[in-house]
């Protein structure tokens, strides 16, 4: 256990100060640029910030994961093998890639990102293919089901609503990064004090918790943004290490579909009253 939370801390710490100083740097580069919100185009922002929060997050999560397999620290994980890790790894990366190119060219086009849930849903195929996806379901008082030939959809479904909800929380003053970091810090201790060797996930949510709070200070005070598209990508991340975690039990995820139903309403609401807003101005409206 000691080992597991020196390296925790470790690549939290490096994932803090990773993000802190990428965020100074992509902040400059946005502000240089003119890469900015413009709410005029997207009903989405309140006001006119940087955009780009995406990039410091994702170098900041997965610059550590690339040292630690350098170092072979994950080769005595309880659940995976290390080459089983690699293809998790690579997934995660391959996906997230994906998503940070496209998010990339829509905060550059400065456009609401029409095709956005199309990219998610192809980034989980890609999770799939790579084997991080739902084998077995832990349902109260039914016990454990193989969710076979469902196990694609279920996956699927389960990103979009994450990252709906994660959406919806950005929509309101920007707190989805300070939630999101909040919840993979608990679940960090979760699986830390589950007593196995379930290195890689513990690792996993302390390296997103750090990442998000070397960000937290711009992102709190607006000084930088995930924005309208980027923001998917700390949600697509949370719910891939969800799916990744094999001890669900351990973190309170034998609940995971009931309250999954639960977001499944919240995330209605959110395009029944909010998505007339996030959607680009019209023509009509930009001349008034």
């Amino acid at each position: 256990m000691n080992r597991i939370l020196y390296i925790s801390c470790y690549s939290a710490a490096g994932a803090f100060i990773l993000s802190f100083v990428s965020t100074i740097l992509v902040k400059g580069i946005a502000e240089r640029f003119g890469i900015l919100s413009d709410p005029k185009k997207v009903r989405f922002y309140t006001g006119s910030s940087p955009l780009l929060g995406h990039i410091p997050l994702f170098l900041g999560f997965f610059i550590p994961f690339a040292v630690m397999f350098g170092l072979r620290i994950f080769a005595d994980d309880y659940f995976y093998s290390l080459s089983e890790l690699k293809k998790i790894t690579s997934g995660l990366l391959f996906s997230s890639l994906f998503l940070l190119i496209s998010a990339t060219c829509s905060d550059i086009r400065n456009d609401s990102g029409e095709f956005e849930w199309i990219y998610i849903i192809a980034s989980s195929l890609l999770l799939y293919f790579f084997d991080i996806r739902f084998v077995v379901l832990k349902m109260p008082l039914i016990g454990d089901i193989d969710v076979q030939f469902w196990g694609l959809p279920l996956l699927v479904v389960w990103t979009l609503l994450v990252v709906s909800i994660v959406e919806l929380l950005d929509f309101f003053e920007g707190i989805a990064g300070s939630v999101i970091a909040a919840i993979s810090l608990v679940y960090f201790y979760l699986h830390l004090a589950s007593g196995k060797q379930e290195l890689y996930v513990t690792v996993l949510f302390a390296t997103l918790g750090g990442a998000v709070m070397g960000m937290s200070p711009f992102l709190l005070r607006k000084k930088i943004i995930f924005g309208k598209s980027g923001n998917k990508i700390v949600g697509f991340l949370f719910a891939a290490g969800t799916i990744i975690a094999r001890r669900k039990e351990t973190t309170g995820q034998f609940i995971l579909f009931p309250i999954a139903l639960i977001l499944f309403f919240i995330v209605l609401v959110n395009f029944l009253f909010l998505e007339s807003q996030l959607r680009p101005l019209s023509g009509s409206d930009n001349k008034q």
